[in-house]
């Protein structure tokens, strides 16, 4: 994934935490119609990049099962202030 706005030293994570998400929300788009409307709108990797960047820069909502099932794979405590501390790691 090329976040082309991300900081050198959280690549790393970035990439981790995203294509995990990316995995999550391709469940999710076929199996959880709370995710329909995202499905007919976007497709999983481009969610899962708007919402890595957005964590990362403190702009996205962490609500959802996609997130929330993403940070428990990587063994993130589900709060922003060690989702954004794993994304920024150095």
């Amino acid at each position: 994934m090329n976040l082309e706005n991300a900081k050198p030293h959280t690549q790393i994570n970035l990439d981790r935490f995203y294509e995990e998400l990316k995995v999550r929300y391709t469940y999710l788009f076929k199996n959880n119609s709370e995710y329909a409307y995202a499905a007919q709108h976007t497709t999983p990797e481009q969610l899962a990049r708007k919402m890595t960047l957005g964590l990362e820069q403190g702009t996205a909502n962490k609500d959802g099962a996609g997130i929330k099932s993403t940070c428990a794979a990587l063994g993130i405590a589900y709060t922003y202030k060690a989702i954004r501390a794993f994304l920024t790691a150095q």
